[in-house]
C-alpha cells in the first residue's frame, strides 16, 4: 500500500502516472477530518441527504447501491472545506501540468452508507465513452476519482472495505480510515464497496474533463 511522503500531492502524480491509482494517508489534518466528519453527521440527522441513484438512467436502487449523499458546497466557508477544496485545486493543476489531464472541475458529495450499505462493482465513467450533461450543454467525462474517508478508529473486523480491482484476476482491499484518500482513474478501475457492520462516511468526488455538447 502506498502512503503519504514529503510532498504527498508529488507523490499522488508519480503514483498516478506509473499505475493509475494511489493511496495516501494523513491527506486533511485530524482536526480538518473531524471537522467534515461532524458536517456529514449533521446533514445526516438533519435530514438533507437521500438515497443514491445509479447508472444514466438516474433510478434508486438499493440493491446496487444504498449509500445516501449530498452535494458539498464549494462556496461553504468552513475552514475544513476551504482546505479540502483548496487542496483538491492543488491536484488538479498538477494533473494538468505534469500529466496533461485537462481537467476543468471538482464535483463533490458526501456519502453515509448505513450499517450493511454497499455498492456492488462498477466503473464511474460509463460505457463507451458516455457521460453527462449539465444544465448549461456541456458534456462531462470523469476522469480522476477521488475518496476521501472520514471514519475515526475504522479496524479491519468492521469491514467496508474499498475493493479496487487492479484486473480481471487482482484485486486490492482498503479500509476507509479516517484522513485516507483513494484516487484512481475513472474509467480503469472496477470498484466496490464492502458491507460494513458500522456506519461507513467519506467526500466522494470526480474531476471532469469538460466538452461542449453537439447541436
Amino acid at each position: 500500500m502506498l502512503t503519504s511522503e514529503v510532498d504527498p500531492l508529488a507523490h499522488a502524480i508519480e503514483a498516478i502516472a506509473d499505475q493509475g491509482y494511489v493511496i495516501i494517508d494523513d491527506f486533511l489534518l485530524p482536526d480538518e477530518v473531524t471537522t467534515l466528519a461532524e458536517i456529514i453527521k449533521n446533514k445526516w440527522l438533519g435530514g438533507q441527504m437521500v438515497s443514491a441513484k445509479t447508472g444514466k438512467s438516474g433510478l434508486k436502487n438499493q440493491d446496487i447501491r444504498s449509500d445516501y449523499i449530498a452535494w458539498l458546497d464549494e462556496e461553504d466557508a468552513t475552514p475544513a472545506v476551504q482546505s479540502y477544496f483548496r487542496k483538491m485545486e492543488m491536484l488538479r493543476f498538477m494533473l494538468n501540468t505534469q500529466l496533461f489531464m485537462n481537467v476543468q472541475e471538482l464535483e463533490t458529495h458526501v456519502a453515509l452508507y448505513p450499517v450493511g450499505g454497499r455498492y456492488q462493482k462498477h466503473l464511474d465513467q460509463f460505457s463507451h465513452g458516455s457521460s453527462l450533461s449539465n444544465t448549461s450543454g456541456n458534456i462531462q467525462h470523469r476522469q480522476l476519482s477521488a475518496v476521501l474517508y472520514l471514519n475515526q478508529n475504522w479496524q479491519e473486523h468492521h469491514g467496508g472495505a474499498l475493493k479496487l480491482h487492479l484486473d480481471e484476476e487482482n484485486a486490492i482491499e482498503i479500509l476507509p480510515n479516517a484522513g485516507r484518500i483513494v484516487l484512481f482513474l475513472s474509467a480503469k478501475f472496477w470498484h466496490e464497496v464492502l458491507p460494513a457492520n458500522r456506519e461507513r462516511i467519506s467526500l466522494t468526488g470526480w474531476f471532469r474533463t469538460r466538452n461542449h455538447a453537439l447541436i
